[in-house]
């Protein structure tokens, strides 16, 4: 009995998530109420309080579980070894993006935390979250600009750190177009933007990117 009613709980839980990302992502944080995912998850509203203290304790729990598509991750030893770093990174960024706006679940937890950058709604345990996050994001990115950097492979005179807050934003301007509800916006987010700015990141001069080995400067542009 104990184990049914713990299942039963985790389900309730589980429903109330999943209606608070549909509604939040819709709705947006601050127009959107605990009854109205109370309502959409099909349970009262003090199920949703048994589960969550407040609205704010809701959000900060689904933009935890973000995993932010255009974060690279803190190894870098495969962009080290990789002769085309920002190669790498443009095909790396891809997938990832891809795989979020394939996945209902993240693709809407991604638009919750892409309304924070124009309403700033997030409670400030979430946009704590988010900003941290980020921050890290970016960091990471421009370890990948700096060993660029260091074979030539950047445009003279171009820094790795603002040539990775660049990214970021084009990134998450692309990321917008994807979860835009408009069928037209859907159709003209490309991974063409990042191949476009990594183009123009890269280091101009005879024959594409610097060679890793030898440090010759290359005209923009990307493999494919």
């Amino acid at each position: 009995m104990v184990r049914h009613t713990k299942a039963e709980a985790d389900r309730t839980r589980t429903r109330v998530l999943e209606a608070a990302l549909a509604a939040f992502a819709e709705g947006g944080v601050r127009t959107t109420s605990l009854e109205d995912v109370a309502a959409r998850a099909g349970v009262t509203r003090g199920a949703v309080y048994w589960h969550f203290a407040d609205k704010a304790a809701l959000v900060t729990e689904l933009v935890e579980g973000v995993r932010w598509p255009l974060d690279i991750g803190g190894d870098v030893a495969a962009y080290e070894a990789h002769p085309q770093p920002l190669e790498l990174l443009r095909e790396q960024l891809c997938r990832q993006i891809e795989r979020c706006m394939a996945d209902p679940w993240q693709s809407r937890a991604v638009k919750i935390v892409l309304r924070h950058g124009v309403e700033s709604e997030l409670p400030a345990p979430a946009m704590a979250r988010v900003e941290g996050a980020l921050a890290e994001t970016v960091w990471r990115l421009g370890r990948v600009m700096a060993i660029a950097h260091r074979r030539g492979q950047l445009r003279a005179g171009l820094r790795p750190a603002s040539v990775a807050r660049c990214l970021h934003a084009v990134g998450i301007g692309v990321l917008s177009d994807y979860a835009s509800e408009a069928a037209a916006a859907r159709q003209n987010a490309s991974p063409l933007c990042l191949e476009l700015f990594m183009a123009g990141a890269g280091s101009a001069g005879g024959d594409r990117f610097s060679d890793a080995s030898t440090g010759r400067s290359g005209s923009p542009g990307l493999h494919r």
